[in-house]
């Protein structure tokens, strides 16, 4: 008997609880109102410039300049370097990055009407279509970070759910 009565009180003081904490607090209010309106008069602190006439400024001419003679000259070091960098970068010709590898197989058909189809889904991009015997790859975009190409992958992915991003390599091409 004394389970219920326990239980009972303990409601009782859970919902007085629960009462007194929802009622609304008192804020004391300021019935006094503040004027934010500022006037001051700041001229005395402003700085005062004269103005100069045009008589007292001087003309003063362009004097050519002459090269400096140095004694220690590292321009064909320098030179050097340069041409050494300029062959090296040309004789890099692909960079990494990635693209959409839409469809992966080993029928010819069925790549080409993954192609064509993409050309109706996505015209502004091209669609590349290769064979590395014995499989076919249709693959769409140049990116240089994965992220770039999401936007792409979400729009291709509705229609080709197998589609995925990968690593690439592309040929850079040299003006």
């Amino acid at each position: 008997m004394t389970k219920p009565i326990q239980n009972i009180a303990l409601l009782l003081m859970i919902g007085t609880v629960a009462v007194w904490s929802c009622t609304p607090k008192s804020v004391p209010q300021k019935n006094e109102v503040i004027d934010y309106s500022y006037q001051d008069d700041l001229s005395k602190y402003r700085p005062t410039f004269e103005e100069q006439s045009v008589a007292q400024t001087k003309h003063n001419e362009v004097v050519q300049n002459e090269p400096l003679e140095v004694s220690f000259d590292i321009s064909e070091k320098l030179n050097t370097v340069i041409d050494s960098m300029v062959i090296k970068n040309d004789s890099i010709r692909t960079t990494d990055g990635y693209t959409i590898l839409v469809y992966s197989g080993n029928d010819e058909l069925q790549a080409g009407r993954v192609r064509n189809r993409l050309f109706d889904l996505v015209p502004e991009w091209e669609a590349r279509f290769s064979y590395k015997l014995p499989t076919y790859f249709v693959k769409v975009g140049q990116f240089y970070q994965q992220i770039e190409a999401q936007s792409l992958y979400r729009k291709i992915r509705s229609y080709y759910p197998t589609a995925s991003i990968v690593p690439d390599k592309f040929p850079i091409k040299n003006d």
